[in-house]
């Protein structure tokens, strides 16, 4: 399971940053075409919005997690040593886990929702449901890493609490 995260977590950094790279080219472009040309490229705004920057952003976080990048407040449980610190990593590995498995189910939801109805942006008729596919994604991988990290919490080597 662990080789398959990973993989999936190389797959998704890659996406993220071909996705900021586009980012980057498009918005260049438009600018360009915009104010040089008086042609902008339609609409370059909705792409990068969302679908660009939320792959750049959800798709990257399960390297973000790996890292150990999250931000954390420690200054209380620096004080804590032995069973006390054990209880409280483990507390905050699984309200985690917890919180992003509600993240994706709701994420789900909504991508349904949004692919049953059919919504498309309003300049171009391209269908909206993958960019919430993409947060769903995202938080996927990164709620499984978590999970799986679950028993590495004893060892101290889970990557929510290792220092990025």
């Amino acid at each position: 399971m662990r080789r398959w995260l990973d993989g999936c977590e190389w797959v998704l950094t890659l996406v993220a940053a071909l996705a900021t790279l586009v980012m980057m080219l498009l918005t260049t472009a438009d600018a360009f075409g915009r104010y040089l040309l008086n042609r902008p490229i339609l609409a370059a705004y909705e792409l990068t919005t969302n679908y660009l920057m939320v792959a750049a952003v959800f798709l990257a976080m399960p390297y973000a997690y790996r890292q150990g990048a999250n931000i954390r407040v420690t200054f209380l449980v620096e004080r804590f040593h032995g069973t006390v610190r054990l209880g409280i990593d483990y507390a905050v590995q699984i309200v985690s886990i917890l919180y992003s498995a509600a993240l994706v189910v709701a994420t789900w939801q909504q991508t349904r929702h949004v692919l049953a109805t059919g919504t498309t942006f309003a300049t171009l008729d391209l269908p909206m449901w993958p960019g919430y596919m993409l947060v769903c994604t995202g938080l996927l991988v990164t709620a499984l890493m978590m999970l799986l990290d679950l028993g590495e919490v004893r060892k101290g080597r889970s990557s929510l609490f290792t220092e990025g």
